[in-house]
């Protein structure tokens, strides 16, 4: 990241402004000329910034993963058992999205866009989360084969990356008690619930949280 790594005030609004206008028009049908409109800067006054749109997605994106992998690390330090630290991993990544929603959905739909030495250095970045996340699931079942791991892995990040597609706070679960359900799915599958109860999370009864319709689609699956 180089001479970016220190953000001032202005490039930090900037990066904010333009991730807001990427993920509501996409990388491709934004201009500079839309990040300066959105900022209050003339396109001239942007390029002291960075020198191209491909730079700016890559500080964008490279923030993103920079404190995505900063906030994994730190909260899966200490805990020894496996299925501990994928729930943290799990709770960590919705709640990012939670706080850096516009940011986690340029990630998910525009890294691709960027090339040379700027798109090799957000894969790399997304390459130490995918080994965080497979090292974990190999500790959990050491027994799986490594396409088993494979599978499971970008199955888990799949499921995690997908969720700015659907998502609305004000008609699915808070994000704390989403990454529980998706916690609960992922170790043990999506059993029914006794006797046809509505279920629970965390003691809560369902009721109080489930303002999905019967449209809503539910996941299922076999636990790892």
């Amino acid at each position: 990241m180089g001479r970016k790594m220190k953000y001032d005030d202005k490039l930090l609004l900037i990066m904010d402004r333009a991730c807001k206008v990427f993920a509501e028009k996409g990388f491709h049908n934004s201009s500079v000329r839309d990040v300066a409109a959105a900022t209050g800067t003339s396109p001239a006054g942007l390029y002291y910034y960075f020198k191209s749109k491909e730079e700016l997605l890559h500080l964008i994106l490279g923030d993103c993963l920079s404190s995505l992998m900063d906030r994994v690390r730190s909260d899966v330090i200490g805990i020894a058992d496996p299925a501990g630290r994928l729930r943290a991993i799990i709770r960590t990544h919705l709640d990012h999205f939670k706080h850096k929603e516009n940011q986690m959905r340029v990630l998910a739909h525009e890294w691709e866009a960027l090339s040379g030495t700027f798109g090799e250095e957000i894969r790399g970045l997304m390459r130490e989360y995918v080994h965080v996340v497979s090292g974990t699931l190999t500790e959990l079942s050491p027994e799986r084969a490594p396409e088993e791991i494979r599978a499971a892995t970008f199955g888990l990040l799949g499921m995690l990356n997908w969720v700015d597609q659907w998502y609305r706070p004000d008609r699915d679960l808070p994000t704390n008690l989403l990454a529980d359900q998706f916690s609960a799915i992922f170790l043990g599958g999506f059993p029914p619930t006794a006797h046809g109860s509505p279920g629970s999370l965390n003691g809560e009864p369902a009721q109080e949280w489930n303002k999905k319709d019967s449209t809503s689609s539910i996941l299922s699956g076999p636990g790892f």
